[in-house]
């Protein structure tokens, strides 16, 4: 059953990661719009000693998208879809059937507040502090006592879930040591709970279940997923309207072990993976509908019970003012 649940880390360790984000808020009446394709890769895994182990070649296009809006000077609602949909994947796992992945991620939808900066409640130059509490809605997912209805028929199977498909309640915080104009410093953290049980028919582990004779009503917990991120960025001007920012986050996630409520199981182990994180971005201030470009790919370093996931990222950001 590892296997299924490491297919399932595969995009939920990318989580919020593509939006993962500075301090800064929208001006007031100011709207952004994401759209962030991903193509994921990985063929090995982390085992529970942090090493390398062959895994299921799995392969991945996403799309994510998100919508920021500047409420006043200092408060951004906002509304994240990532991971997004799996446009294409390909699993090369041995079944009579193809092997995919057909899933998309849930919503995170809340509000930044920045509290210390330049328009914000504390005046600072220096620093600047802001806090996003909000919610994770579950969004339809795979129900995967018929993709074992599938298996067993020969058809083509969705062997993993893209997210947890059950509410999740959290809080985000950033802070940023602004060392002068072109360079600052990004402090990152994430706190995700999930107050609620989920459905291990919900969950792709039940694949490997259902081979145990595990049928019916069986509860899943959670818990807590935590994100911290540390990230040097810097930006300047490269011409009239144009301005070029590079950052090098250092990223690392972990997940609660998820406990399952039935005799057959125990308590699976706490995920972790740490990864590097370059990218860049081109922003053309002066176009008619303003747009930002950014790339960045994500380089595992080390993790445990965790894919290995390579991911190479493009965003395509619009602004816009209602």
């Amino acid at each position: 059953m590892k296997r299924f649940l490491l297919l399932g880390l595969a995009l939920v360790l990318l989580g919020s990661a593509l939006f993962a984000d500075d301090a800064k808020v929208m001006p007031t009446r100011v709207g952004r719009l994401y759209l962030a394709p991903s193509y994921i890769f990985f063929d090995k895994a982390f085992d529970d000693d942090g090493d390398r182990e062959d895994a299921i070649s799995t392969k991945m296009f996403n799309l994510g998208a998100a919508l920021e809006y500047g409420i006043t000077s200092w408060i951004t609602a906002a509304v994240q879809w990532t991971p997004g949909i799996n446009l294409w994947s390909e699993v090369d796992m041995p079944l009579p059937g193809s092997a995919y992945i057909k899933d998309m991620g849930d919503l995170f939808v809340g509000a930044k507040l920045q509290i210390v900066g330049e328009q914000a409640p504390l005046r600072s130059s220096a620093l600047r502090l802001a806090f996003a509490p909000g919610a994770k809605i579950p969004l339809p997912g795979p129900d995967f006592e018929k993709e074992v209805q599938n298996m067993m028929t020969g058809g083509d199977v969705t062997v993993a879930a893209l997210d947890k498909h059950v509410l999740g309640v959290g809080l985000r915080s950033y802070l940023d040591c602004v060392l002068n104009e072109y360079f600052f410093i990004n402090l990152y953290n994430e706190l995700i709970f999930h107050p609620f049980k989920g459905d291990l028919r919900n969950n792709n582990i039940y694949l490997g279940a259902a081979q145990l004779g595990v049928s019916g009503d069986v509860d899943v917990e959670y818990g807590l997923d935590m994100t911290f991120e540390l990230e040097p960025v810097f930006s300047t001007s490269i011409a009239q309207g144009i301005v070029f920012t590079g950052g090098l986050p250092v990223n690392y996630q972990t997940s609660p072990g998820i406990k399952i409520d039935h005799p057959a199981f125990s308590d699976l182990e706490r995920s972790h993976l740490l990864t590097l994180r370059p990218g860049a971005s081109i922003f053309f201030m002066n176009w008619a509908l303003p747009l930002e470009f950014k790339a960045s790919y994500f380089l595992p370093l080390w993790g445990q019970n965790s894919p290995v996931n390579n991911v190479v990222n493009f965003q395509v950001r619009a602004y816009f003012r209602i």
